[in-house]
């Protein structure tokens, strides 16, 4: 019987906010296919720590590393903290973000640059500390994860939605900028994720618009981001750079 060739095999991912949620679920994924994993959070240690466990359960090396994105010294340290241990980085996916719900003219500044510091500026500090890693590498492959907030202006999340925009122009300008070092950029723009989370926050009115939108009639599920993120990884698009994955049920159609 034949061994299937794993897709990432021996290939090192940096996934940013990758203790819980999409960045878990890309992570389990990529691990799956033969990557080893840097696994980042920012607070939850704990959480970080698990999935290393289910990581190596899986059977590919990983190593959880305290990352603040939004603080250019402290990514720095990380990245060469790890560096010490893999010795390249050839996948990078900016993954971290927060979000903090309020009406256009009720946010405030602080909760405003607390959202564009962790979700724009975060990826913008990331890729070019690991950008020093990938042109020595001569090699490389950058995934930005947005969200449809950042095309349809979401709803009651100004500075998620103008945060995630960036994200997308941001992926733009990357994958222009890194083409000449043999580096790939691409973005996946991710619907609304079921979670306890939304069924606790979302208004059942909301819920109801939203799920409206959406041309499968439901919501996404994390699992099924992290394939998304395996392909734009792996040489299946070794063709593909400056592009938008939406994994959003259709959703942005009805924009």
């Amino acid at each position: 019987m034949l061994k299937k060739k794993l897709k990432l095999d021996g290939k090192v991912a940096l996934i940013t906010g990758s203790s819980r949620g999409i960045g878990r679920a890309i992570a389990l994924a990529m691990a799956k296919e033969g990557a080893n994993i840097i696994i980042t959070y920012n607070t939850q240690k704990g959480k970080a720590e698990k999935v290393v466990l289910e990581i190596k359960k899986i059977g590919s090396k990983a190593i959880a590393a305290q990352m603040n994105v939004s603080d250019r010294k402290n990514v720095q340290q990380t990245i060469q903290k790890v560096f010490k241990t893999f010795k390249r980085i050839d996948i990078l996916v900016n993954n971290a973000g927060i979000n903090i719900t309020n009406d256009f003219d009720k946010i405030s500044d602080k909760d405003w640059d607390k959202v564009v510091d962790t979700d724009l500026k975060g990826p913008f500090i990331v890729t070019q500390e690991v950008l020093k890693v990938m042109k020595k590498q001569k090699s490389g492959n950058i995934i930005n994860i947005s969200s449809l907030s950042g095309e349809d202006g979401g709803p009651r999340t100004p500075s998620y939605a103008a945060a995630k925009a960036g994200v997308l122009a941001l992926t733009l300008n990357e994958a222009i900028f890194c083409s000449k070092y043999n580096i790939r950029v691409n973005a996946i723009s991710p619907g609304v994720i079921a979670s306890e989370l939304t069924e606790e926050t979302m208004h059942p009115e909301v819920k109801k618009r939203r799920l409206s939108q959406i041309l499968l009639g439901r919501f996404g599920k994390y699992e099924e981001i992290g394939p998304a993120a395996v392909f734009l990884a792996s040489d299946d698009s070794s063709y593909i750079t400056g592009e938008i994955l939406h994994v959003n049920g259709g959703a942005h159609l009805k924009l």
